[in-house]
């Protein structure tokens, strides 16, 4: 088998959480190509958890490999404070959401890197309204054919977890009427978006190959679908998410990610049409957790659809098995509250100020 399908076994369900974040400016709030400050003066400890990105107003925060939902939290602050002061010294703040409002595509200033070079070569003016961020979360698996499980049973409910996050109803100076715009640009790439179920974990190598051997693709970090196998980490790595400020939300969805790949091993699902995925997904997008949910019989609504998906995981005794039965509660009331998006869009229609808006997107 090739090498970059060898997948890596790793403890069961540990977790691991990747952060884009917009670099802005303290007075005008527009970005700031600012990522060469932060490599130049973050700790030596902490440069393997802060990568560069596409643009020089962006970074990415890496945890490690956690044990538990609670610890990615205790990770992204450790890292995050001293990011802080680096920018407070320079002028400039964290923004994490989906989009940015000021962002322009003609005045970005790319990453110097041969990889994003070709991308650009490839994707024309495509990537250049790339100016998104999302959240990425990893849950590790000891044996493929698990993997394959947890990602077959995610494909259908990936709106859910997209109506968690939802952050970036606005992009280029304006309000798009969408919860969640990141989602529609990344769409245009021609590897994004939902995927498609696979019989095993040959089955999912077979096309991977396929598009490796045909050059493509060069290695699986080329394929951004919502949801992906990862056989480097030896994970699935949920990709659905627009970028969270709120630690705390980021804790609560890698909890219930995390319950559901282990609900996974051990129940059988449906294999959903594909135009229900993605009308579920256009229904997250236009109204966040208020849009409707479509399944096989009828419809109800994703926030219900969360509520049951926490009933079930949790009657399993699947909360209790991973150590997070505590957090069920506090995931319920997430699950009520309003979404990020949806306090952005209030505060816009209240004040008609983007900066106004911006301050739930803010890292604290």
């Amino acid at each position: 088998m090739d090498e970059i399908l060898s997948f890596k076994n790793s403890k069961p369900f540990t977790v691991g959480v990747e952060l884009e974040i917009f670099l802005a400016d303290k007075e005008s709030f527009y970005p700031s190509n600012s990522s060469k400050i932060i490599q130049e003066n973050i700790p030596q400890e902490l440069k393997p958890y802060v990568q560069k990105e596409l643009l020089q107003f962006m970074i990415e925060v890496i945890t490690p490999v956690c044990s538990s939902p609670e610890e990615i939290r205790e990770n992204l602050k450790s890292i995050l404070n001293p990011l802080k002061k680096i920018a407070d010294e320079h002028g400039f703040f964290y923004y994490a959401a989906g989009t940015h409002p000021y962002a322009y595509h003609r005045k970005i200033a790319i990453t110097e890197d041969e990889r994003y070079k070709r991308f650009l070569e490839e994707f024309q003016i495509v990537l250049r309204h790339f100016i998104i961020c999302g959240l990425h979360i990893h849950v590790g698996f000891p044996d493929r054919e698990m993997a394959v499980k947890a990602y077959n049973m995610t494909i259908n409910y990936l709106p859910l977890f997209l109506a968690l996050s939802t952050s970036s109803p606005f992009f280029d100076k304006e309000f798009t009427g969408l919860h969640s715009y990141r989602t529609k640009v990344f769409e245009q790439l021609p590897r994004a978006g939902i995927p498609e179920y696979f019989d095993n974990y040959n089955h999912f190598s077979e096309l991977i190959l396929t598009l490796k051997q045909n050059n493509i693709i060069n290695t699986i970090n080329d394929v951004w679908w919502d949801i992906r196998i990862q056989p480097k980490f030896g994970t699935i790595e949920l990709r659905i998410c627009d970028a969270v400020n709120d630690l705390r939300r980021i804790e609560l969805i890698t909890t219930l990610f995390q319950a559901l790949c282990f609900y996974a091993q051990d129940t059988y699902h449906d294999k959903i049409f594909h135009q229900i995925i993605k009308q579920n997904k256009w229904n997250a997008v236009r109204y966040s957790i208020d849009g409707d949910f479509l399944f096989k019989y009828g419809k109800t609504s994703i926030r219900n659809a969360l509520m049951d998906l926490v009933y079930i995981i949790e009657k399993r005794g699947i909360f209790k098995e991973l150590k997070t039965q505590s957090e069920v509660k506090y995931l319920k009331d997430l699950i009520l509250r309003e979404t990020i998006s949806s306090r952005m869009i209030k505060e816009f229609q209240k004040s008609k100020s983007y900066k106004k808006a911006m301050k739930y997107g803010v890292l604290d």
